[in-house]
């Protein structure tokens, strides 16, 4: 995962466009803006047209600074401009459109030498800035500079591909709902796993710490597509005997995830409780966010032959998940058994340029021990600050 999300970036667009050409073309994919310059092939088309005595020249150092959803522009301040103009043209194309296709989406900018273009939902922006003068314009690049902006998170399609579509792993099982859909911020995943902080909660646990991986190992994971409303509950299968290893995990004695259902209130399901599933219940609240309800059981819990059933007493995974809307994101607040570890993530469905995926953190909380499973001491714990993108965020207990 990215640790690092402010770039300052500058398109070489008629330069890394000419070499992708000579290479056999550039991908949309391919083209980055990177660390920032001043002057670029561009600006030299553009000082080759230098105006004339009398006309304004064109403008020079054009910079970009990426936000989120956002490109800010600034650039060198034209001698005798008393206003700009800002072109734009959205594609990814191999070879650069002449920006006498452009449009101009902003004017009237007086003598400022920086403006920050906001939601953007285009991939690519292809930009170009001339300088006014008494509502003259004066010379605009032939070519324009590009900025990959947004680009399909791989982790964000992971996550979608595992929980919302793919059939379970061997020995897992899945239950699929649906609740009202909103605002695009992702997908967002809640899930309790045995962390393996000793050598008994590594043999029947989950064989790992803290990851933002879409594919790891928990427990139970409650998954929600905060666009499509799309909402997918996964368990794993219970394996008795385990162990992390340095290439992964070993485990034996495994019986399947007993099978999972959606009820009206999951999170009162109490440990007494004789009803051999795994219970989840969500519904939006009205704030726009979630409400999710588990009530979650290994399968090694109960081993029933004809009317009289045992097992080891470990109790339900007990709690109740509220997600509620934050900007573009969401806190958390949870109440649960403080058994097991818990970890609420976020994948956005879009990054800048991201080449290897991207997740958040909105809040991790670790584990006691075992027997607080059926102790009744839950805990309270609440997300505590922004949103990062390493485990650097423990909630507030």
């Amino acid at each position: 995962m990215r640790s690092t999300r402010t770039r300052k970036t500058s398109a070489l667009a008629v330069a890394a466009v000419a070499t992708g050409l000579l290479a056999g073309g550039i991908t949309a994919g391919g083209v980055f803006t990177m660390a920032e310059s001043t002057d670029t092939a561009t600006d030299t088309i553009a000082n080759a047209a230098a105006a004339g005595p009398g006309k304004l020249s064109a403008v020079k150092g054009l910079k970009f600074t990426l936000g989120d959803r956002s490109v800010k522009l600034d650039w060198k301040k034209v001698a005798g401009a008393d206003d700009y103009r800002i072109y734009a043209e959205y594609s990814c194309d191999n070879v650069p459109r002449s920006t006498s296709s452009y449009q101009l989406i902003k004017d009237r900018l007086g003598k400022t030498t920086e403006w920050t273009h906001q939601n953007i939902k285009a991939t690519c922006v292809n930009y170009a800035v001339a300088a006014v003068r008494d509502g003259q314009q004066g010379v605009l690049p032939s070519v324009g500079k590009r900025v990959v902006v947004l680009m399909p998170n791989r982790d964000h399609s992971a996550a979608a591909q595992r929980f919302f579509s793919a059939v379970p792993r061997s020995g897992d099982q899945v239950a699929r709902t649906r609740v009202a859909s909103g605002k695009d911020r992702g997908i967002v995943l809640a899930r309790a796993y045995i962390r393996n902080k000793t050598v008994f909660t590594d043999a029947i646990g989950d064989h790992r710490s803290w990851t933002a991986d879409p594919a790891a190992s928990a427990k139970i994971t409650l998954a929600w597509n905060t666009g499509t409303g799309e909402v997918a509950a996964y368990a794993h299968k219970s394996c008795a005997v385990g162990a992390t290893v340095p290439s992964g995990s070993v485990e034996t004695l495994c019986r399947d995830a007993l099978p999972l259902a959606f009820i009206s209130d999951a999170a009162s399901v109490g440990d007494t409780s004789k009803d051999a599933r795994n219970l989840i219940s969500v519904s939006r609240t009205g704030s726009g966010g979630l409400s999710v309800g588990v009530s979650a059981i290994n399968s090694w819990e109960r081993t029933c032959v004809g009317g009289a059933c045992v097992g080891p007493g470990f109790g339900r995974i007990n709690a109740r998940l509220t997600l509620s809307p934050s900007k573009d994101t969401f806190t958390a607040s949870l109440t649960a058994d403080k058994f097991p570890a818990w970890e609420v993530l976020r994948y956005p469905h879009f990054v800048q340029g991201a080449p290897i995926g991207e997740a958040r953190i909105i809040g991790f909380r670790d584990q006691t021990e075992i027997g607080d499973l059926t102790s009744g001491r839950q805990s309270t714990c609440t997300s505590k600050g922004p949103e990062t993108l390493q485990f650097t965020n423990p909630m507030s207990c």
